[in-house]
């Protein structure tokens, strides 16, 4: 089963006074892969800006651009069309003596250590012992879902994996920093994907509210796509941007400027299901 889905990212800034200059990168490009087709993007940029690309380490696509002229305001949309397929679930018989191989260690070695994000959490009172590591993800991310009450407010993008674990609060980013974390912690390579969930109306044409979302890549054998958040299947619903160590290296829009403070943020979402 499929799904094609129209996405409309739109991320607009007010200033206290006029900015002067700024660079920004933009990871709002829906990737194309076995599961996912991009069949249409588009960044639009107010004041206009001259839009370049590149791939970054990661395998992401990113967009960048500069204001040279003064401006009170940003508004940065990305518009994208895209056909989602739920991924296919192989379960290859990986086993804990193949993740101890060293070509596959070396290989994945930078998803299995921990970050300033994904740092260090406690977990003690989970175990390997009779499973195998795709029956331990299923476990972990259950685990952190049952750990975590998800309560919008009470964290930001800077906070830690140990930090949320701790006040056993957060959302998505959390879940699935503290999933990243409980996995290299035991040597399962993991990696955060970004990009949208989409819970809308099913009907065709009809727009909903949709939101950026975070979720899990364990390596076991294959990739194996999970959702701690929801405790749910990764499917035709979840649409994946960016991949990388955590957080930081995802981030849907960061830039640096010389100017007026910002006074106003917002960030709207929109998900339509065409077919």
């Amino acid at each position: 089963m499929s799904w094609r889905l129209s996405v409309q990212h739109r991320t607009s800034y007010k200033y206290e006074a006029p900015v002067v200059a700024s660079f920004n990168e933009v990871r709002m490009t829906p990737a194309s892969n076995g599961d996912q087709f991009l069949i249409h993007h588009g960044l639009y940029v107010s004041p206009h800006a001259h839009i370049n690309r590149f791939r970054d380490y990661w395998g992401t696509d990113v967009e960048t651009f500069d204001l040279q002229t003064p401006h009170e305001t940003l508004e940065v949309v990305s518009d994208n069309l895209v056909e989602v397929s739920h991924p296919k679930v192989i379960d290859v018989g990986c086993t804990w003596s193949d993740l101890r191989n060293e070509n596959i260690r070396d290989k994945y070695f930078e998803y299995t250590q921990h970050t300033q994000l994904a740092n260090y959490v406690n977990a003690s009172e989970i175990s390997i012992e009779k499973r195998s590591p795709r029956d331990f993800v299923l476990l972990v991310s259950e685990y952190v879902n049952t750990q975590i009450a998800y309560v919008p407010g009470q964290t930001n993008v800077h906070t830690s994996a140990s930090q949320s674990f701790e006040s056993k609060v957060g959302v998505c980013q959390d879940f699935t920093h503290v999933t990243l974390s409980v996995l290299r912690h035991f040597g399962i390579p993991a990696r955060y994907v970004s990009g949208y969930l989409f819970h809308g109306s099913q009907e065709l044409g009809i727009s909903s509210v949709g939101e950026s979302h975070s979720w899990v890549e364990a390596w076991v054998g294959d990739w194996m796509a999970i959702d701690p958040t929801n405790q749910r299947d990764v499917d035709e619903s979840h649409i994946t941007v960016a991949k990388g160590r955590d957080y930081s290296d995802v981030s849907p829009l960061i830039g640096i400027y010389s100017g007026g403070a910002s006074r106003e943020v917002s960030v709207e979402v929109t998900i339509t299901r065409q077919a």
